[in-house]
């Protein structure tokens, strides 16, 4: 088996990103607040401008693995303003055939560093409660439940469970 690597897309990887999004759109459809149907609706100059953070003027860390010139996982680390102590993670997601391997966990990491890097207390994310897997990931990883539970998407039957790490006690 091949070795996966981590690395930032860049505006120039908008056809990598779009697919490797809608492939985790497709595949973890209970996941994300967003849909396949809503995605691929997107024009080519949406899904390019998603990743031209200086013209957004985001403070984001969109990451790849890839493996063989293929996405295999994708995350994004995004701090919003006004909070600017807090990192967020969106859009994880890992090729069900690569489970297990240690790419959600680099992602995490690469996430992390990252998140000290800028200064942050804390990284949240909001996870589907019934994706078992995804839960031990990252209750392993140091993250812990917080708040209540939220509809996954506007009159979903999932529940999404809010997590935290704090990061000046889990460095």
């Amino acid at each position: 088996m091949s070795e996966f690597k981590i690395r930032i897309l860049t505006p120039e990887d908008w056809g990598l990103y779009k697919t490797a999004r809608l492939k985790s759109l497709r595949d973890s459809p209970d996941s994300f607040g967003s849909t396949y149907d809503q995605e691929a609706a997107l024009s080519d100059s949406e899904w390019q401008s998603r990743l031209n953070l200086k013209l957004r003027a985001l403070a984001a860390l969109p990451l790849v693995a890839e493996m063989d010139g293929q996405a295999v996982g994708l995350a994004w680390g995004l701090i919003h303003e006004p909070d600017l102590e807090i990192a967020r993670i969106y859009q994880m997601w890992v090729s069900p055939a690569l489970r297990g391997k240690g790419i959600a966990k680099t992602l995490l990491r690469e996430i992390k560093a990252w998140a000290l890097g800028k200064g942050c207390d804390l990284i949240a994310l909001a996870v589907t409660t019934s994706n078992e897997a995804a839960v031990s990931l990252y209750s392993s990883s140091g993250f812990v439940a917080t708040g209540q539970l939220e509809e996954l998407r506007a009159g979903s039957a999932l529940m999404v469970q809010p997590m935290v790490m704090e990061l000046h006690s889990a460095a």
